[in-house]
């Protein structure tokens, strides 16, 4: 089994001001570091501090180029304070990550009212908020990047994650709307879709032996991913290696979708 790749990949973002919505999550922290380690002026976005891991916090305390926002995604009056603070403090903003996310694992016949707007507030409304209250900034700037963090479950059917997949695929359908229509504006909007990575919310996934086997069976390469598997891509789509790519989505999940699931025989 191979192992996972080195977390250290580095572009040039030296001088550039970065939002990581979600950034306090497992994939989302990784993508803050990540851009921190390759110069940018990192804010990572979340709804509360304390979510952060030790790591993170530790880095946010030491200050510098890693600071913490306060926004909860589903709410447009947070967002709007939000991006006041963060515009009155940094003026511009050159790379816009969106790795908010929430999940409900259950049968969608089991799925609450309730549960269904959290999940979709958090992944589908919570883009479009932001984008709506960061995104003219790029465009008056004329230049930007945006990184949408989706899913494979926007794109196949897996069972029980109904709500999470509605809003990943609604996310996913939306920034490639937007790709074309900030494209005159030297805005670039991509997206990355992680297949099975271990994070803290995919836990109950991975701590149900059987589940987690008869996944892993099904991945070509062997593992599950880690978040430095997606922090690389992420890196290459901030930078000016992607400079003629928008509207589109790179998968990072070991060959899952290439060979449609199939497990070893």
């Amino acid at each position: 089994m191979r192992k996972s790749t080195d977390a250290g990949i580095r572009v040039d973002l030296a001088g550039k001001v970065a939002l990581v919505v979600g950034g306090t999550g497992s994939i989302g922290e990784e993508i803050s570091i990540g851009l921190l380690e390759s110069g940018a002026r990192v804010v990572v976005a979340g709804r509360a501090g304390k979510t952060a891991s030790p790591r993170l916090a530790g880095l946010i305390r030491k200050g510098g180029n890693l600071s913490f926002l306060r926004m909860d995604a589903s709410s447009e009056g947070s967002v709007k304070r939000a991006a006041k603070t963060f515009f009155g403090a940094h003026g511009r903003i050159d790379i816009l990550v969106l790795a908010q996310g929430r999940q409900k694992r259950k049968p969608f016949l089991e799925l609450s009212g309730r549960e269904w707007n959290e999940v979709l507030g958090a992944n589908l409304n919570g883009t479009f908020l932001v984008c709506r209250h960061f995104l003219a900034a790029m465009t008056r700037a004329g230049s930007g990047k945006v990184v949408g963090i989706t899913s494979l479950a926007a794109e196949f059917g897996i069972r029980n994650i109904s709500a999470y997949a509605a809003g990943k695929g609604g996310m996913a359908q939306f920034l490639k709307s937007v790709s074309v229509e900030l494209a005159e504006h030297g805005v670039q909007v991509n997206m990355v879709a992680p297949g099975r990575i271990r994070t803290r919310m995919t836990e109950d996934l991975m701590g149900r032996k059987a589940l987690r086997d008869s996944n892993l069976q099904r991945i070509p390469m062997g593992r599950f991913g880690a978040p430095a598997d997606i922090r690389g891509a992420v890196l290459f789509l901030a930078s000016d290696a992607a400079g003629y790519m928008t509207g589109q989505t790179i998968v990072v999940d070991g060959g899952w979708s290439a060979s449609l699931g199939n497990p070893k025989d």
